[in-house]
């Protein structure tokens, strides 16, 4: 049981926000890490629309294929979230994970009883931080990439709705498995665990899920796991056996609200 929580004068919010925004640019690893995810996202993405323009001129590639893989324009354009996310995951593990290692939580939680403040700070900070990036980033690869597509007649336009949701929805997605990495580490309290699980969940659980289980079964479930949820509203057709965009990213986010809300639950209820 932890002590009640008292109230500590000229704590807010705003100031709470502010102390995890020092935490979060003063370490020069989490600067190193978010450059990292911005050259893996525009960089993967230029060899992927490099290399699939001619395949997708000639119709070589199937269109029809699974959701954000380079089997359309736009998929070969954004090709890198799917390793860009492996590092916002585990970018958003240590946010949390390496105060508990270091003890710093206690000094956290001394100068903010109330503890919830801290949760929802990490996340608003994180989550500004990475959104911004990653959009700039999605961008960029978007208007980088085109070239390759252009020349051989294949280049997407930000004019077509479902271009430009797929463009917006890449940087949303990211952000929201950055902040499933938070409440995960607040659960676990364990950097290589926390890592473990949501590395597997985003980047081997849908896969798995279809090799492992019947096919009658992996049909039926594959469509509402986090990862294929979370991409089912990133592509700009709806694959064979996927959810809908909207669908898709409803069920991405109750995924999200669970998992931040058992993170609220615990923190509130356990020792530092």
């Amino acid at each position: 049981m932890t002590a009640p929580a008292v109230s500590v004068p000229g704590v807010s919010l705003s100031r709470v926000i502010n102390s995890e925004w020092i935490k979060l640019r003063s370490v020069r690893s989490t600067t190193l890490a978010l450059l990292l995810s911005v050259a893996v996202l525009v960089g993967i993405g230029l060899i992927a629309a490099s290399a699939m323009a001619q395949p997708l001129a000639t119709g070589e590639l199937e269109t029809d294929g699974p959701p954000f893989q380079p089997s359309t324009a736009v998929g070969a354009i954004l090709g890198g979230v799917a390793f860009a996310q492996l590092l916002i995951a585990a970018l958003g593990v240590l946010y949390v994970s390496v105060e508990y290692s270091t003890g710093m939580i206690r000094a956290t939680f001394s100068a903010v009883p109330r503890r919830l403040p801290v949760l929802w700070a990490k996340c608003l900070v994180f989550a500004g931080v990475v959104f911004t990036l990653m959009l700039a980033s999605s961008l960029i690869a978007f208007f980088a990439g085109s070239p390759f597509l252009a020349a051989y007649g294949v280049a997407p336009s930000l004019a077509d709705p479902s271009v430009l949701r797929a463009v917006l929805a890449a940087p949303a997605y990211l952000t929201g498995v950055g902040l499933s990495a938070i409440a995960v580490a607040t659960l676990l309290r364990s950097t290589a665990l926390a890592v473990s699980i949501v590395s597997f969940t985003v980047f081997l659980l849908d896969s798995l899920a279809g090799m492992l289980l019947p096919a009658s079964i992996a049909d039926v479930i594959t469509p509402y796991l986090p990862a294929t949820a979370g991409k089912a509203f990133m592509s700009e057709t709806q694959a064979a056996g996927t959810l809908a965009p909207l669908p898709g990213f409803l069920v991405f986010c109750g995924y999200l609200v669970v998992l931040l809300g058992a993170a609220a639950f615990v923190l509130k209820r356990r020792d530092a």
